[in-house]
């Protein structure tokens, strides 16, 4: 039976600090003392008291979110191994739960607002996925270490923030542990798995457009010993959004189960479905009468430039997998990760094709399109500790392999013109099915890496090598061609470290990438692989243990260089194919802060300068361009307080500004996006278990354009949007 229901992305529900393992010597230092306690994954083991040796412990159990840290203590995705983060040779923010709480993340764009380095796009809410970029790229997006579908397209996998424990942003080129992707950098969603000390909570939202949400986070013991835990992440939402008659609804559950016979075992089944009920937010409408007024004034902001009749965005989904880790003695590790995913996708909207004469009158394209999807992964790997004389060692092997399926149909006609000022809305022909496109996909990859993490003194040497073999064929159903593609790659990665007394640390790095690409050449010849190369140099300040002014917050500052050659770019012999001869290259300085501030401030800041550039282009007017959607300068802060009243009462406040520099609106650069700032607010009050948290963005309700990717294909950025979470914690 097919549901019809509704609801999507929150990750803005209070959650308390989960019960979590403190010193005695944590408790001397009261309520504030336990807010430094950085909050353990899920994903990794935690200690175990019942072990020869261990400290006698006392178990405390929190009532509010903000106990937990924005800091987290390491990065797994960066090096696959629990290395800290103050350690990596590597720029990369972990976004913890509390972060996405506090922020009230409802979409994986907003989870990574305030990222040093991120752009997303406005914030549309599109349910099509991220289409932001991470130093001028656009990301590869991962679930537990594992790749999704490109979220650069309309088949991507959705993650739903209410079933995250944490978000890691890498930035630049990870290929060399992670394979074939995107040079920018990777964004890995870490799914909630059962804890022992698990606090539960259900949660109900309301607010803006008519949001009304509810959601629960529910789990515990099967057994006596506790060696089966269960958990349960589950949402219901229905709403409108910003645009006119778009949808947002969604049902999302996430059952999982662990067996941990022993402190050495951790076996973790994680499954997980969406149903997902809405309409594409990415309207398109002319720079006319959005960038800048028309002879007809400014086109509504919530103007539907598509159909209600027509328009659908159905998305049904599902996964499940595994995750397995046996420390073999104590310094010898073997994990394997896998998961199957499925997706089904049904698409219909109407894109604007040009502005008539009369600068008014849009003429219109109508597209269907479905998908189905399929994916297996497996990843495997052995993580060993040693030390040779002076040198401490880990060293990591590993092997995994992807298998993709996809079935992409596609059909398109002309749709009725549509009065930009005064529309009326005539019947939408609908598309012959699978006739502009219809494709089947099959994609595979093995890879073998292996990197060494080594520390003499306080220097970390980080050395990484991957070697890839991929495979793909794509049959056209409708001509009955095949293209076949077969690409080897090797890449690499070196980083060095050094990790003064004082807390800093500066480092350099150098990695490189590559990407597939699927198509031919005018001589029918196979495209080569994009190729990417990176230099990093930078800073990171952590405050070492028992500084004065504190040490639960990092500071961390790089500069970046990065190419990407083999780009596809127009075949000078017939424009109607493409040759690889093309390049560009990111340059550029982030830096971020987060954590805790004398004071007990949090703090969230980031600053990005980046100059994208097309470097080699066939195509004169394109060269030395910035390309679209892609600022060049972008800045954050946002800072909270939060204040204890009595025992039982506790209140806080917190408050953002976003900036985000202009964007070149078209390729190219005939007219640019002008730059954006909006506020954001955070505010809440707790009562023992019991808490209700207010949000709202884009406070001063400023009216902006959020993209422009060509001269009618601009969208609006939402306006102001307040929500209410009311949650109780047990």
């Amino acid at each position: 039976m097919r549901v019809h229901a509704c609801f999507i992305p929150c990750a803005a529900i209070l959650i308390g600090l989960p019960a979590g393992v403190v010193s005695a010597q944590d408790l001397e230092g009261g309520a504030d003392r336990l807010q430094h306690i950085p909050k353990a994954s899920p994903s990794r083991k935690q200690p175990s008291s019942s072990r020869a040796g261990a400290v006698e412990t006392v178990r405390v159990h929190a009532s509010h979110a903000s106990h937990a840290s924005l800091l987290a203590a390491s990065g797994n995705a960066a090096t696959k191994t629990s290395t800290p983060l103050e350690d990596v040779p590597q720029n990369l923010t972990v976004i913890t739960q509390a972060r996405m709480s506090m922020l009230n993340s409802r979409s994986l764009s907003e989870a990574v607002r305030y990222a040093a380095g991120v752009s997303d796009y406005g914030s549309k809410d599109d349910p099509r996925g991220y289409l932001g970029t991470i130093r001028g790229f656009s990301p590869d997006i991962y679930l537990d270490g594992i790749r999704t579908p490109d979220a650069s397209s309309s088949q991507s996998f959705s993650i739903e923030p209410w079933g995250l424990e944490e978000m890691d942003v890498l930035r630049g080129a990870s290929s060399a542990l992670y394979g074939s992707g995107q040079l920018g950098g990777i964004i890995n969603a870490v799914s909630k798995r059962p804890r022992v000390d698990q606090q539960n909570q259900v949660a109900f939202q309301t607010g803006s457009y008519s949001r009304v949400q509810g959601a629960a986070d529910v789990g515990g013991a099967l057994n006596a010993s506790k060696t089966l835990l269960w958990r349960f992440n589950g949402l219901l939402r229905k709403s409108d959004t910003y645009a006119k008659n778009i949808k947002n609804n969604e049902v999302y559950v996430a059952p999982s189960l662990s067996w941990r016979p022993d402190d050495r075992t951790d076996f973790t089944i994680l499954a997980s479905y969406e149903q997902l009920d809405a309409g594409s937010t990415a309207q398109f409408l002319p720079a006319d009468g959005t960038i800048y007024a028309s002879p007809y004034g400014y086109i509504a902001r919530n103007f539907l430039n598509s159909d209600a009749d027509y328009d659908v965005y159905s998305k049904r989904q599902a996964a499940i997998g595994y995750s397995f880790t046996r420390r073999l003695t104590p310094n010898w590790t073997i994990s394997q990760n896998m998961r199957y995913a499925h997706l089904d996708l049904s698409y219909r909207y109407v894109t604007a094709v040009a502005l008539s004469a009369d600068q008014r009158t849009l003429t219109r394209q109508a597209l269907l399109q479905s998908a189905n999807y399929n994916n297996v992964t497996l990843d495997t790997r052995s993580d060993l500790k040693l030390r040779t004389g002076p040198v401490r060692h880990e060293i990591l092997f590993g092997v995994d392999f992807r298998s993709d399926f996809m079935a992409n149909r596609r059909g398109q006609k002309t749709a009725p013109s549509l009065d930009l000022y005064n529309p009326v809305c005539r019947p939408i022909s609908w598309p012959s099915y699978g006739t502009k496109t219809n494709t089947n996909e099959t994609e595979t990859q093995t890879g073998v890496y292996a990197q060494e993490q080594a520390r003499w003194h306080d220097f970390y040497l980080t050395l990484s090598g991957r070697g890839d073999f991929t495979q793909s064929l794509t049959v056209n159903n409708l001509t009955a061609g095949r293209t076949p593609q077969q690409d080897n790659a090797f890449t690499g990665r070196v980083g060095l470290l050094y990790k003064s007394p004082i807390g800093l640390s500066p480092y350099v790095s150098y990695a490189t990438s590559f990407q597939p690409q699927v198509g031919t050449t005018r001589l029918n010849t196979p495209y080569l692989p994009t190729r990417g190369r990176q230099i990093e140099a930078g800073l990171k300040y952590k405050p070492p243990h028992g500084t004065p002014w504190g040490e639960d917050f990092m500071l961390t500052a790089d500069f970046f260089d990065l190419v990407e050659t083999n780009v596809l770019t127009t075949d000078p012999e017939d424009s109607t194919y493409d040759i690889q001869t093309g390049e560009q290259r990111t340059r550029g300085f982030e830096a971020e802060g987060v954590g805790r501030l004398p004071y007990r401030i949090d703090m969230l800041a980031s600053f990005t300068y980046q100059d994208p550039r097309i470097t080699k282009t066939t195509v004169a007017a394109q060269l030395n361009q910035r390309p679209v959607a892609i600022p060049s300068h972008m800045a954050s802060l946002f800072l909270k307080r939060d204040f204890r009243l009595t025992k039982d009462w506790m209140t806080g406040i917190g408050g953002g500004v976003r900036y985000t520099g202009n964007t070149a609106g078209a390729l190219p650069e005939t007219f640019s996006v002008p730059s954006q700032l909006v506020w954001d607010l955070q505010a809440h009050v707790d009562y023992q278990r019991f808490g209700v948290q207010f949000n709202g963005t884009n406070l001063a309700n400023r009216h902006y354009v959020a993209v422009c990717t060509r001269s009618v294909a601009c969208a609006w950025a939402p306006g102001r949007a307040v929500f209410v979470t009311l949650s109780y914690r047990w």
